[in-house]
């Protein structure tokens, strides 16, 4: 499916609304796919940056910037929940029945990419050491937690099997 442009896509463009809210009445179901589509391979490219990078891994260039990463998949994650939940149609739980298991297979991605892991985790064995203010502190022991609470730490086999069983589970919980 070819991407689709700003201005034809709600969810891509800038969203020049009061407060900065999106453009709800602009927003239809088959927008998601393609703008997920475009998302989720930006943000899979800045998380691949993090971890590729050679220079020694710390707060700034590991912790912080995967905390960035993803921000226009956050905000069309963020709308498509809100709609699927508060608001939602047969197209739009169609289009949640599509999504989910991809949804669930790119986070999995995310939460068990050894390498970024690798990184993350050393941040964290240093995190008392490196003087970060007391909000750094926490994001970096949220961050680190919530890899570990994906899987992580697991043997390759194990974290294959568990980006499977959340994809069935998304797929699942959105049929029920």
């Amino acid at each position: 499916m070819p991407f689709d442009h700003p201005s034809t896509n709600p969810l891509l463009a800038a969203w020049d609304t009061p407060h900065g809210l999106p453009p709800f009445d602009a927003i239809r179901p088959e927008h998601f796919a393609p703008a997920f589509e475009q998302a989720l391979a930006a943000h899979r490219a800045e998380v691949d940056a993090i971890a590729a990078r050679g220079e020694a891994a710390d707060f700034a260039n590991t912790i912080a910037a995967f905390d960035a990463a993803g921000a226009d998949y956050k905000r069309i994650e963020r709308v498509f929940g809100n709609l699927t939940a508060s608001a939602t149609s047969p197209a739009l739980q169609a289009a949640e029945r599509e999504l989910a298991p991809r949804l669930a297979a790119h986070d999995a991605a995310i939460y068990l990419h050894g390498a970024l892991f690798a990184r993350i985790d050393a941040v964290h064995e240093r995190r008392l050491e490196l003087g970060l203010t007391p909000e750094q502190l926490r994001l970096t022991e949220r961050v680190h937690l919530d890899f570990v609470r994906a899987g992580a730490r697991l043997a390759p086999a194990a974290r294959a099997r568990v980006a499977t069983i959340a994809e069935e589970l998304a797929a699942l919980q959105t049929q029920f």
